[in-house]
């Protein structure tokens, strides 16, 4: 005598399946999402390490100077923002986009923007609040502690900041509570925007 073969689940079997899948979800989801997170924060770092280093090119095709956080244009009432400057040297706008960054938004009107998530130290590049007034490399004491490009967050994006005005409130912490910085000598690297100002003032030249 032959035992008939089912054709299917039970109600019992299909709920303890379909409980181990969720549970197993659950637990995947968390080092999926620190994965994603992770990954983002790397791209960050990358384009912000590539804008240290185009602006070093940048440097030497101009007697050593910084590129201006805006430069006047003797045609025009607009002025060129330092991402303008810097396109030829990255070769690309995505740079200037993190992938973290919520609301990437252009410089004022009264500026030649693209859309980016970075600012610039306008202690470095933007001397006096004079347009086209930067700093030469040779006026940076120590390069490799002075920060030349940060994360930049709020709606109001302006073209960058500098520290004395309005200060670490326009610094984006989008990467596990700190950000990408973007240094004179070309290198970038993560901290937390209280390390920049203390023990040392990594804002100022």
């Amino acid at each position: 005598m032959h035992r008939e073969l089912r054709a299917g689940y039970t109600l019992i079997e299909l709920v303890v399946v379909i409980s181990i899948i969720l549970i197993l979800a659950a637990m995947l989801l968390p080092v999926l999402e620190r994965g994603i997170k992770s990954a983002e924060a790397t791209s960050c770092l990358a384009n912000i390490r590539q804008l240290a280093l185009a602006s070093q090119l940048y440097a030497s095709d101009y007697d050593e100077g910084l590129p201006p956080a805006l430069l006047d244009l003797a045609d025009s009432t607009k002025q060129n923002c330092w991402d303008i400057l810097l396109l030829p040297y990255v070769g690309s706008s995505q740079i200037y986009i993190c992938c973290a960054d919520e609301n990437p938004t252009t410089g004022p009107a009264y500026t030649n923007s693209l859309t980016h998530s970075y600012g610039i130290n306008l202690d470095l590049t933007m001397v006096g609040g004079y347009n086209g007034a930067s700093l030469t490399q040779a006026d940076i004491a120590y390069p490799t502690r002075t920060i030349l490009f940060f994360e930049i967050g709020g709606s109001d994006r302006r073209f960058g900041t500098w520290y004395s005005y309005p200060g670490l409130s326009v610094v984006d912490r989008r990467h596990r509570g700190g950000s990408n910085y973007g240094f004179v000598d070309g290198h970038g690297t993560w901290r937390r925007a209280e390390s920049t100002v203390a023990p040392e003032n990594c804002w100022l030249p």
